[in-house]
């Protein structure tokens, strides 16, 4: 039986074991799923775009026609070798098809299946973590650990330096997919050329999600009591910044201030509780010191007081179009004028 936790599948990734030949990976980081699936197809095949050497099948095909998958892991490249076949699982069941292989193996072939998000008793998983020569990988989204190394890694290898403002940026916009944060990344290095200092506008021009860092950042000047909120707004709303993204990032943030201050109140009133949360909740663009200071001065029992107004004030705006800006910024100005009391 092999179950390979999120935490070890690089290190089995870069090893495979010689007599495992069916691989499960799974989980809901799709990109992360797909990056780690054609990763074991590398290790096992020397070159996947070989026709002969690597094909793909699809699931819902193999679930139809369950010999089908039989016939493929048996065939013979054209010049011998090794090969490998990648299945993406759909809607219907490839158990037959997998029950077939698993009692006759192939002698040259890699099967690599991807699924999304499995729970331990769903069958597909339990059948390949249970095989002799199966085994099954699991892909949680990248921590911020794991975010932080791969953005560390790309820009060391396109040989950039970032600030601690663009670094808290890129935290805050990546990470949802590993193949989105690597395109962004590989996007981000040229837009550079030429340049070697990346700083937050850089980030912010470029960038996919950087549109919300313009609305997250009036949110947290509203939070922060700011007295020139009106003329934020104006000029938010003259670079045609999105109203209902604004109260959706006010809600978003009412929400995670509310778990942070929790967490700071649970650990005895220490601010590294609240800090990593909001940094985990993807505001790591905020400076330190901001983070602390809206800390300290909200209370948990005003943030929550502040959460029901904004969910009623964005589901006014998602119902109405023509009111969107006018519901952004009355909550907004709300929210300023809760912070200075």
């Amino acid at each position: 039986m092999t179950a390979v936790k999120s935490r070890d599948a690089e290190r089995f990734i870069a090893a495979p074991p010689e007599g495992v030949f069916l691989f499960l990976v799974f989980g809901s980081d799709a990109g992360m799923v797909r990056e780690r699936a054609l990763a074991l197809v590398e290790k096992r095949v020397d070159d996947r775009r070989d026709p002969f050497q690597f094909v793909e099948m699809s699931g819902d095909g193999v679930a139809s026609d369950p010999l089908a998958l039989l016939d493929e892991a048996n065939t013979t490249p054209l010049f011998g070798g090794r090969r490998a076949i990648l299945v993406e699982t759909g809607g219907k069941s490839v158990i037959p098809a997998l029950t077939s292989l698993i009692g006759a193996p192939p002698a040259h072939c890699t099967v690599v299946l991807t699924a999304g998000a499995l729970r331990r008793d769903a069958q597909l998983r339990k059948l390949v973590e249970g095989a002799k020569q199966g085994a099954a990988i699991e892909c949680q989204p990248d921590a911020e650990a794991d975010l932080q190394a791969l953005i560390e890694r790309s820009l060391r290898d396109a040989g950039l330096v970032a600030s601690p403002e663009a670094r808290g940026l890129l935290l805050g916009a990546l990470g949802e997919d590993r193949l989105m944060s690597r395109a962004e990344l590989e996007k981000l290095a040229l837009y550079m050329h030429g340049r070697e200092h990346v700083e937050a506008q850089d980030v912010e021009a470029i960038v996919a999600h950087a549109s919300n860092i313009a609305s997250d950042r009036m949110v947290t000047a509203a939070f922060a009591g700011a007295a020139d909120i009106g003329a934020a707004l104006d000029a938010y709303f003259a670079q045609d910044g999105d109203a209902q993204q604004l109260v959706i990032g006010a809600l978003r943030y009412a929400v995670a201030l509310h778990r942070a201050r929790l967490a700071m109140e649970r650990e005895g009133g220490r601010p590294d509780a609240g800090v990593s949360a909001l940094m985990r909740a993807g505001f790591g663009f905020m400076h330190r010191a901001l983070m602390d200071e809206q800390l300290k001065s909200w209370s948990s029992a005003r943030l929550g007081a502040l959460i029901e107004p904004l969910r009623a004030a964005q589901m006014r705006a998602r119902a109405n179009a023509g009111v969107a800006q006018m519901e952004a910024e009355r909550a907004l100005w709300n929210v300023a004028r809760a912070a200075r009391r």
